[in-house]
């Protein structure tokens, strides 16, 4: 969980600064911004505005919106602004002042766009959602909305279940948006609300959750959950958009820079789109197929033009593997050459001694490194198809600390689907062994710790029916692990009742908007944030709506409430390689050539890789 900043001015300079900038805003007009890059197009039509539901500092770094602003402003006649959400004392200064939320470029009411559009990136962003929206003075319910409202659309992984926000949001787009960005704008040019949905909905990917009358859910979509039931879901089955454009479109390369410090202060350089590893507890795995990668030529101008443009020191290759990049290597070195004193980073490491070596070239400085086995024993490990071994994990370990890199944190997961005491035992036998290794190659210097985050299942997984494990038995499994690790090996266990909020979220349909809805009237905001979480606030509205957190039990129902989304992935594959992982088979890479029938590979959409 991320831990809010500490405040260095003291709360009287706080409030006089807060005071002072909701002063400036007030005034029409007035342009509030000011990062380099910052598209300005005053007189453009229509007028949309983005968000990511969080804080600036998180929302600046993230860049899907990037992407997504830079080609709505540079490819298309439209506008597109943003807005974040406020702390909650900024929030608190501009509801007793009557100041709406305002978007950055221009300062104008985020309410007079003609759409506004939200990044659902991940289920604890939530609560934030509803906050923006009355923070903007736009009804909450899509069905209360008026003519003059925008029309409020969610993009993002977040809608692979778009359910339990279906009452707050007039339509989602499903999938990919940069091929779509221009039928999407011209679409907000039809002459009234009712004929902008309509236009939106004719657009391949957007669904309308409302069409045909459907409602918020309530207590009926409560007991048929309950009772393995699914409620039928308003619209028409909606397909994934893939953008088979990724491997000809060079990336973003004039990125927004704040003025203030983000999250992430680097180039990012997106290098490939989709994973064939086939983890099967990765929703983004399957989110994001096929897998497309960008030639190393392409890659390499765009971070020479980034970083000319930004002035930043350091340039993140990233992907959700990137070391299986085809052009890793080629990338790297080609722009090492050019700015030899640049760091090049790989986010993402597979757990073999290759991918160290990889990582090495990146940067003479050496910090630390991630790895992911996810399981302690290898039995696990087949059944979520992570194939990896021991000797493999030994190997980069041993890999890691003679290429001279300081620390290693190793990441793993509690709660997966057929996991037994012993499992989670074995995790502490590899800590204990990845340690004795470490030490022996790096002696005093070796540090190594461990991330251990609690399983939540996702929908169009493999383990969409396997239901979280619930908050005893992670409890349980966190105290054994504790117990046995060895003291030298610092560990943080993710929060259990965030984790507990989160699988209801991702797991629920329609009647989790009520439960949604009712937590943040109760005070929910920044759940993500471990200072900000209450799940006192949680637990109240959940027992106030009979609803029992942790998700339903979807493990007999032969359908799910998710079915009006089509991942492209066919459920039949999604069942098979539940059923592999009950028999603890491992399923191959499909980048080595073995096609694993999956369905997502048809005309237009196939694997594009660099050879």
């Amino acid at each position: 969980m991320r831990r809010l900043p500490k405040d260095s001015h003291g709360e009287h300079q706080l409030r006089h600064d807060l005071t002072d900038l909701l002063s400036r805003v007030a005034r029409p007009g007035r342009y509030v911004g000011g990062e380099f890059h910052v598209r300005h197009k005053p007189d453009a039509t229509p007028r949309v505005v983005l968000s990511y539901p969080d804080v600036y500092e998180i929302g600046i770094a993230n860049t899907g919106l990037q992407i997504l602003y830079a080609g709505i402003n540079d490819e298309t006649p439209a506008a597109a602004e943003r807005a974040y959400c406020p702390w909650p004392d900024m929030a608190g200064l501009m509801r007793a002042r009557g100041v709406p939320l305002w978007s950055l470029e221009s300062g104008a009411p985020v309410r007079d766009a003609a759409l506004w559009g939200f990044t659902l990136q991940h289920e604890l962003t939530y609560t934030n959602i509803l906050e923006m929206l009355d923070l903007a003075g736009v009804p909450l319910h899509a069905g209360e909305r008026a003519e003059r409202d925008p029309i409020v659309l969610g993009g993002g992984p977040g809608t692979a279940n778009p359910l339990p926000l279906a009452p707050f949001f007039d339509a989602f787009f499903v999938g990919e948006a940069e091929g779509r960005l221009a039928a999407l704008m011209a679409a907000l040019e039809a002459p009234g609300r009712p004929q902008r949905l309509a236009a939106l909905g004719a657009v391949p990917g957007v669904w309308l959750p409302h069409e045909g009358g459907a409602t918020g859910g309530g207590s009926s979509h409560r007991a048929a959950a309950a009772a393995g039931r699914v409620p039928a879901a308003a619209g028409a089955r909606v397909r994934r958009q893939v953008f088979t454009g990724f491997s000809r479109t060079a990336p973003l390369s004039e990125p927004l820079v704040p003025l203030i410090e983000g999250v992430h202060d680097r180039v990012v350089i997106e290098v490939m789109r989709g994973c064939s590893a086939g983890c099967r507890f990765c929703q983004a795995g399957v989110w994001y197929r096929p897998v497309r990668e960008r030639p190393a030529g392409m890659v390499v101008e765009a971070a020479a033009r980034s970083l000319r443009a930004t002035g930043c020191d350091e340039v993140s290759l990233i992907s959700l593997s990137s070391c299986d990049y085809g052009g890793v290597r080629e990338a790297i070195a080609g722009i090492r050459e050019q700015f030899p004193h640049v760091r090049v980073s790989l986010p993402s490491l597979r757990v073999d001694s290759a991918a160290v070596v990889l990582a090495g070239l990146g940067a003479e400085q050496r910090g630390s490194v991630t790895l992911a086995p996810e399981a302690g024993t290898q039995a696990l490990r087949d059944a979520i198809n992570k194939r990896v071994d021991e000797g493999d994990l030994v190997a980069a370990v041993e890999a890691v600390f003679r290429a001279g890199y300081s620390g290693l944190k190793l990441y793993f997961m509690v709660g997966l689907p057929g996991e037994t005491d012993n499992d989670v035992a074995a995790i502490a036998g590899l800590a204990a062994l990845a340690l004795e290794r470490a030490t022996a190659v790096a002696r005093g210097r070796a540090r190594l710790s461990l991330a251990v985050s609690s399983f939540v299942p996702k929908a169009h997984t493999a383990f969409e029916r396997a239901g979280f494990a619930g908050e005893a038995l992670i409890r349980h499994r966190q105290e054994l692990l504790k117990e046995r690790l060895p003291r030298q090996v610092r560990a943080r266990f993710h929060d259990v009742e965030t984790s507990l909020v989160e699988a209801t979220m991702a797991m629920g349909g329609r009647e989790v908007a009520e439960l949604i809805e009712a937590a943040w009237r109760g005070g929910a905001r920044f759940d993500g944030w471990s200072e900000s979480f209450d799940a006192g606030i949680w637990r109240r509205a959940a027992a106030a709506l009979g609803v029992e957190l942790g998700g339903p039990d979807w493990s007999a129902a032969e359908t799910l409430p998710w079915q009006s989304v089509d991942p492209l992935v066919h459920d039949a594959f999604l069942r098979g390689e539940a059923a592999r992982a009950r028999r603890g088979e491992t399923t191959e890479d499909c980048r080595d050539g073995t096609c694993t029938s999956c369905g997502v590979c048809s005309g237009e959409i196939e694997m594009d890789l660099v050879r």
